[in-house]
């Protein structure tokens, strides 16, 4: 197994992406420290990850606020002794409007959640894994709205170049420490979110030079093995999934 024994912390982790991403780690015997909005949900992923043989803590927290991250991750390593690895994955699509409609709490909302959010939770990952000095993975979620935008989701295409931007400077800062830094760079995926939807898939898909949109359990496979030390060189890299979108 891939994750055997390491203790993993996943944002966002009650559904989608990032409960995929906590799927994979356990399936790759990962011990999983899960952190999201929902209680109930979060809850819920803890009591399944804990029944296939993996023991999950579920955290409530609200990435927007220092002191709930540094909860977190003390949680995390007063349980688990240490951790080996992050992903940043919490964050919200915000509001589709016209730019020229856009207000300043629009813009807030989504820089709070996607870009100070995960600049809070990837810091204190960083913090934690260069104490320890045993190196380490953080893995943030991106978009390939970052690399080709759309119109209508300013504020979430900004913030998720600030994501690319501010994991290659991390990259860079923590390389001599033998931390790995890299962004998942997903297309739009499917997830009970957007498969609940109708007829939405199939015409994202249509649009896609492979035809087909990525599902979210491949996105989590992909994160798993970059959370590995299989690829112990694996840094400041935009680990592109989707479909062809951005070719």
């Amino acid at each position: 197994m891939l994750l055997s024994g390491k203790v993993i912390v996943v944002t966002g982790a009650e559904s989608g992406i990032g409960r995929a991403t906590a799927d994979a780690c356990a399936e790759q015997g990962a011990n999983l420290v899960l952190a999201g909005l929902d209680k109930g949900k979060l809850a819920e992923v803890a009591t399944a990850l804990s029944g296939a043989g993996r023991e999950a803590l579920a955290v409530p927290t609200d990435i927007r606020e220092a002191a709930a991250v540094g909860r977190l991750f003390a949680t995390a390593v007063g349980h688990f002794g240490r951790i080996d690895g992050a992903v940043a994955n919490a964050g919200i699509i915000g509001a589709r409007k016209p730019a020229a409609e856009l207000s300043l709490d629009d813009w807030r909302q989504v820089m709070d959640v996607n870009l100070t959010g995960t600049f809070l939770t990837v810091l204190e990952a960083a913090r934690i894994l260069i104490g320890q000095g045993g190196g380490g993975s953080i893995v943030a979620t991106g978009s390939s709205t970052a690399l080709r935008p759309v119109s209508g989701l300013l504020p979430y295409v900004a913030s998720k170049g600030g994501v690319h931007a501010l994991m290659q400077s991390l990259a860079l800062e923590l390389a001599p420490y033998r931390i790995r830094v890299n962004t998942l760079v997903p297309g739009t995926t499917a997830t009970d979110a957007t498969r609940a939807m109708p007829g939405y898939l199939d015409q994202v898909a249509k649009s896609l030079p492979m035809g087909e949109v990525v599902d979210a359990q491949e996105l989590g496979r992909y994160v798993a093995f970059a959370l590995s030390d299989q690829l112990p060189h694996l840094t400041g890299t935009h680990l592109k999934i989707d479909a062809g979108r951005t070719i």
